[in-house]
């Protein structure tokens, strides 16, 4: 009986996990058409001066000091800390190149006109 409940319960956490990974693949589908210069230029015609992050199990923002970080200033791209499919580990690993190329434009951008990253 113990066996049959714990075969029930690991049956039905595989099937969340299956469905999780499905649902961050879908999410991060959009970095294979994804164009870090036009989406830069489209960011800076909507008034989104925000640098590009990468988050899951640790946060990372290319050329930006995470000291920072704020909400108003960086916006991530949420990666899983679990890789489950090709897939998937593909398109978590365009994610930073994505963030790295999108951010040297806003670096740019930020230092032509005087912006400061930081606050302090």
């Amino acid at each position: 009986m113990k066996l049959l409940i714990f075969l029930l319960v690991l049956f039905s956490l595989l099937g969340c996990e299956d469905k999780f990974d499905n649902r961050v693949t879908d999410e991060l589908r959009w970095l294979l058409i994804a164009d870090p210069e036009e989406d830069f230029e489209k960011s800076i015609a909507d008034g989104d001066l925000r640098f590009v992050g990468v988050i899951g199990m640790s946060r990372t923002v290319p050329y930006f000091d995470e000291k920072c970080v704020t909400e108003e200033k960086v916006r991530f791209i949420q990666i899983s800390d679990m890789v489950n499919s090709y897939e998937q580990e593909k398109l978590q690993a365009i994610a930073p190149i994505y963030a790295e190329n999108f951010n040297l434009y806003m670096l740019k951008h930020w230092n032509a006109h005087g912006i400061k990253r930081c606050d302090s």
